[in-house]
């Protein structure tokens, strides 16, 4: 039968209904057919409406799932979103463990929330129920959905496994109009990957060793890379698919079996540790190679992470920094100016040295000697052998200069003369050194207002700020309930109340990122249940910043002059803002020049 229209799909549908089998010469997937069979034989015809949204806890099993899983969804969805889609992750159980989409209410999507079980007695057949019931990817277009009320979802699903051959649960990308699923298929085909090694690795004991191979040594670094986990005896205790695809065998042949059955040249596996190295299967096909063990997996796990916050534009900011053009991040305390450079040096430069030092932290009559090392003898009790300073140990590396702003005037002019000539001396000392480095630097002042009341040299300033970069604050960010939703999955909270999340955007959050996880931290630590409910957060008292009126500040001081008010006025709302000159100007709607009158 020729299907060009709806009508001919109800058409097909009502048939298989009556009779229980599809037109002759209707194409239709096997398994799909399969998915048609169950839901008729549980009772429900193509025109049975869907049910209501109903949300089950998850179990402690799901948590651990859903905490691997959800940053691969959040990086699929920022890759599709333009296409209107939901993605989520469906269990066994039929249940969604986690799930992300635009939070709009609505949304088609509104029925696929984390907890919602997706039973093929009341959604008949969908697609990652297909995958897992087949183990196969699967896609499913408009009304290959057996009930009606689907034929508008295109749907893209694949299978996650566990290592060991035992199906874990779907990925699924989900869309409310016809989109071409089979490029959806390919990268999903990749994060299932991403999730089963992901898995694996973090399941691993600490005596097994993780073995890396593939064709192309550039695929040792991707998801794509063959991985067997082994143990202390040399017999094979998990494999990825990817692994089994490049043996040509399934895990059943591969598991608990030596692992010198599967290589001729096992017995280089040693010297695998320090190098990539070849080696050769029993077929005699070669292989780029490399062992792991526990500790140095922990230190490449950067490949399949995700990160909060999530900078888009690292990879602009590296090669920035590679070009020895110096970076300036601004942004109120507790934004991720220290978190970005950090990210910065792992994108960029990560194997050489990262050296930073927070100018405010250290007291004045120690930074010098912490910046510039000094010699022996150079003052009473400096060490008898000398010390290197920060800026000679950031030679070939990055130096962070966190808090600039508070760096000392008489520093601002060594440093200035380092940035210029490539060379110091130690305090005390009389030989130049040299010291070339690249330069990312960080503050939340207003460094022009400074240099306008001659507290930060301008020279200084057009040396460091070769490029500026400023994060907003928390409550500005438009990815604000991404990193909220992130940070509960990493101190493993992953239900919550509406009561929690509305608190979440109602609340400033004057300490930004910051503020925000040690909020989290504390409310793991004292919630006694897997979800997090309002009454979690009583004991905090998060107070709502309030606008800042005479009536209202004047009410509890005592007399006291305009001036003297004034001025305690501006230290406080300056406190308030953790010292952003910009932003306490900015409330109480005066310049910055005026700000800094009433301070002198």
């Amino acid at each position: 039968m020729q299907i060009s229209s709806s009508r001919d799909w109800c058409q097909v549908k009502d048939y298989f209904y009556k009779t229980g089998q599809v037109p002759e010469q209707t194409e239709l997937d096997p398994t799909i057919l399969q998915m048609w069979h169950k839901a008729k034989a549980a009772g429900l015809s193509p025109f049975t409406p869907v049910p209501a949204s109903t949300q089950q806890p998850l179990t402690t099993e799901d948590m651990r799932l859903s905490e691997t899983v959800f940053p691969i969804l959040k990086d699929i969805w920022a890759l599709f979103k333009h296409q209107n889609i939901c993605t989520f992750f469906l269990n066994t159980h039929f249940k969604i463990i986690a799930e992300y989409q635009n939070p709009d209410p609505h949304s088609p999507y509104h029925f696929l929330k984390q907890g919602q079980v997706l039973d093929i007695a009341q959604f008949g057949s969908i697609a990652p129920s297909c995958s897992i019931l087949s183990q196969m990817p699967i896609i499913m277009m408009g009304h290959q959905h057996y009930l009606n009320e689907f034929s508008d979802f295109y749907c893209a699903s694949v299978p996650v496994f566990n290592g060991q051959g035992k199906i874990l649960g779907a990925l699924d990308i989900t869309s409310y109009r016809e989109q071409l699923a089979s490029n959806w298929l390919r990268h999903l085909l990749y994060q299932g990957y991403v999730v089963e090694n992901e898995i694996i690795k973090k399941n691993m004991p600490a005596q097994h060793q993780l073995l890396y191979f593939q064709h192309s040594e550039d695929l040792l670094k991707t998801a794509y890379t063959g991985m067997i986990e082994i143990d202390a005896t040399g017999q094979i205790q998990k494999a990825n698919q990817m692994a089994l695809t490049l043996l040509n065998t399934s895990i059943d042949q591969l598991l608990y079996k030596p692992i010198s059955n599967y290589f001729n040249s096992i017995s280089t596996l040693g010297s695998l540790e320090q190098q990539t190295q070849f080696i050769r299967s029993q077929d005699e096909a070669l292989f780029y190679a490399r062992l792991y063990t526990p500790q140095m997996t922990k230190k490449t796990s950067h490949l399949f992470s995700t990160s909060i916050p999530d900078f888009k534009d690292i990879a602009k900011l590296s090669k920035i920094l590679h070009s020895d053009v110096p970076i300036l991040i601004t942004g109120a305390t507790g934004s991720g100016k220290d978190h970005l450079a950090r990210q910065i040096h792992e994108f960029a430069a990560k194997d050489q040295a990262f050296i930073s030092i927070n100018c405010a932290a250290i007291p004045e009559h120690l930074l010098e000697s912490e910046l510039f090392g000094y010699e022996a003898g150079a003052f009473t009790g400096a060490s008898a052998k000398g010390k290197r300073g920060l800026i000679e140990l950031a030679h070939q590396g990055i130096l962070f200069l966190d808090e600039i702003g508070d760096l000392p005037k008489h520093l601002q002019a060594k440093l200035l003369r380092v940035l210029q000539d490539q060379f110091f001396y130690r305090v005390g000392g009389h030989k130049p050194i040299q010291s070339q480095f690249k330069l990312i630097s960080a503050t939340h002042q207003d460094l022009l207002a400074m240099i306008d009341n001659h507290d930060f040299r301008s020279d200084l300033y057009y040396r460091i700020c070769g490029y500026q970069i400023e994060l907003p604050q928390l409550k500005d960010r438009p990815d604000k309930i991404d990193i909220f939703k992130t940070l509960l999955a990493k101190a493993k909270i992953y239900s919550w109340s509406v009561n929690v999340q509305e608190q979440f955007e109602r609340y400033d959050w004057p300490g930004n990122i910051r503020e925000l996880a040690h909020v989290i931290q504390l409310s793991a630590a004292l919630i006694s249940h897997d979800s997090l409910e309002h009454a979690h957060l009583e004991h905090l008292h998060l107070p709502q910043q309030r606008k800042v009126t005479p009536q209202s500040y004047l009410a509890n001081k005592p007399q006291t002059s305009l001036n003297q008010m004034t001025k305690q006025l501006v230290l406080d709302i300056l406190q308030q803002e953790k010292g952003n000159i910009s932003q306490a100007a900015k409330r109480l709607n005066i310049s910055r020049t005026t700000l800094y009158k009433y301070l002198q």
